[in-house]
């Protein structure tokens, strides 16, 4: 076991660069006085003197030029991207060897001198073959450090000695959370800087590898704490670390690389970031694929209202969709439920601030179409099986102040309330422009969509309250464009006709009677909105109840039975 300990020490000192180094000065050394000792040349005293102190001069100027002009590019890397930089030089252990290579020559060469007798001997030649060894071996090392000071001038090199030395998770790291919140600046900051100076400077390529920069220590930092730590503790300790990073320092670079309108670089960014989310929730840290989507959610909001900020959001737009449906996969109810908000509040605000239907009519458009089912599907397959079977109340879950819907069934609910939030929100446009932020006469194919698949899951009850928003919707339609209702008949018939009848029979009842869903219902108020009301004040604008050509309750008697002559239209056709 010994052995082995000192074995493994011998290997972990042999990779040490000054140990190398030192090995190589001894053995060079050692040839070098055993030839002089052996030549044993016969030289005045004097010259020996002046030979050495020539040479101790040398090695001194060399080393006051070499790193002067070293200090000179230190300043001129740190000025064009971040003052943190120094570090890299500073803890380089060829600087530190160089350095301490010609000092120990120039004090060696000093010694000798001091110490010469009067006559030379074989002691004193080895001792100026020993001289010389210094001298060639600083010389090669200098060489080295040369070599190396011009390839850290470049960003590209810079910023792999960043990620690779000073950015190893055992490196950076502190031994506990504790420590690393108390740190100042935070250790990853320096690497933000870098690539947000190269993006303004037009250094694209080197911005590019610093965001994957970012992807790379973020994701070994993961594996490292959940190699080193319990689970607990790995997970609380990858969510300090990274926070920072997903909220703070992506969005910003995100903005610049769109404002230089590199939107390769943005998309590609944009995708690493989803990698670092997918990784964390691969190893159940789900705090991190919280914060990336809450970051990501930002850089969506700070796109500018024209057809170029799609360029912005659509990319994020598809991680965001990515990373709910991969959440409604594997993740638990909560993080499904901030993800999903994140992607679906920042559509909403999106109509909100009324944009051009240029800008929403194919971004808002498959959102609403397409990209809703496909989250709705996956909640489906997940959640289907666990609540096929029971008897729940689907329309009125809360007894009192009691949430008495199951575990199983809250994502699913929870995205119908989502999704009624935001087609009200499509409502709205409509009324405020005059038309629908996607292609006309569309707004049925979502909740047609997802009302079919949780029928064809056995889920009636779920069916039903999707089938009761869309009579809801379905009036509210009709009344905006002067009644058009047939898509509707059509929709709510196939629906009785491939499936149990009792789910479009169920919500109609519900409605005639009064009984309205919990917690979100499609109630926009929809008076013409091509009536001149510019004579009004704000304040009669806003208080103004004007009713309905028709109301609901009138409405719906004559929508059920239009809905009853199509089914059984359909059925004979069928």
């Amino acid at each position: 076991m010994n052995l082995r300990k000192w074995r493994g020490l011998f290997w972990g000192w042999s990779n040490h660069l000054l140990f190398r180094y030192a090995a190589f000065t001894v053995a060079t050394a050692t040839v070098f006085a055993t030839l002089t000792a052996l030549l044993n040349l016969p030289v005045e005293s004097e010259n020996s003197r002046t030979l050495l102190t020539a040479l101790a001069t040398a090695e001194a100027s060399v080393l006051a030029i070499v790193f002067s002009v070293t200090v000179v590019a230190l300043q001129l890397v740190v000025t064009r991207y971040s003052a943190r930089l120094t570090s890299l030089f500073v803890k380089e252990p060829l600087f530190r060897t160089t350095f301490a290579l010609f000092v120990g020559a120039i004090a060696f060469n000093l010694l000798v001198v001091y110490s010469l007798p009067v006559q030379n001997d074989r002691l004193t030649n080895a001792a100026i073959g020993v001289a010389f060894a210094f001298a060639s071996i600083s010389t090669v090392a200098l060489y080295q450090f040369i070599r190396m000071m011009i390839q850290r001038s470049s960003p590209d090199n810079l910023i792999s000695v960043l990620i690779e030395r000073e950015l190893a998770p055992n490196t950076y790291l502190p031994d506990s959370v504790a420590e690393f919140r108390e740190i100042e600046v935070h250790p990853i900051r320096p690497l933000y800087q870098t690539i947000a100076r190269a993006i303004e400077l037009g250094e694209y390529q080197t911005a590019e590898q610093g965001i994957g920069g970012l992807r790379v220590v973020l994701i070994r930092t993961f594996g490292y704490l959940e190699s080193e730590r319990s689970k607990g503790d790995a997970a609380q300790y990858a969510t300090v670390v990274s926070t920072e990073i997903l909220m703070e320092y992506v969005p910003p670079i995100l903005e610049q690389a769109y404002s230089h309108e590199q939107y390769d670089l943005v998309s590609n960014a944009i995708e690493d970031i989803e990698a670092v989310a997918l990784n964390g929730l691969d190893r159940g840290f789900t705090d991190i694929t919280e914060a990336a989507a809450e970051g990501l959610a930002d850089a969506f909001d700070a796109a500018p209202l024209t057809w170029e900020g799609n360029r912005l959001r659509n990319p994020i737009k598809e991680s965001l969709l990515e990373l709910t449906k991969s959440t409604a996969n594997d993740a638990g109810y909560p993080t499904l439920r901030a993800v999903f908000h994140s992607l679906n509040f920042q559509m909403t605000v999106l109509l909100r601030r009324r944009p051009d239907s240029n800008v929403t009519h194919h971004l808002v458009g498959d959102y609403y179409r397409r990209e809703v089912v496909e989250i709705f599907e996956a909640l489906i397959d997940r959640y289907g099986p666990d609540v096929e079977n029971q008897d729940i109340n689907w329309v009125s879950p809360t007894e009192g102040r009691k949430w008495t819907l199951p575990n199983e069934a809250e994502p699913l609910r929870n995205f119908w309330r989502e999704y009624v939030n935001f087609t009200e929100t499509v409502l709205r446009y409509r009324v405020s422009e005059e038309e629908y932020p996607f292609v006309e006469g569309s707004i049925d194919d979502g909740w047609r969509q997802i009302t079919e698949c949780a029928a064809d899951a056995n889920i009636d009850g779920l069916a039903t309250l999707c089938c009761i928003t869309t009579i809801q919707l379905a009036y509210h339609v009709d009344q905006l464009e002067d009644g058009r209702p047939g898509l509707w008949t059509n929709n709510l018939g196939f629906l009785r006709r491939d499936y149990d009848p009792v789910i479009v029979d169920r919500a109609f009842a519900l409605l005639k009677a009064g009984e309205q869903p919990e917690g979100a219902n499609i109630s926009v108020r929809t008076a013409n909105p091509t009536v001149d009301s510019t004579d009004k004040s704000f304040i009669e604008r806003i208080l103004s109840t004007e009713k309905e050509d028709t109301s609901f309750e009138k409405w719906i008697v004559e929508f059920e039975k239009e809905v009853l002559e199509r089914t059984e239209y359909l059925q004979e056709r069928e």
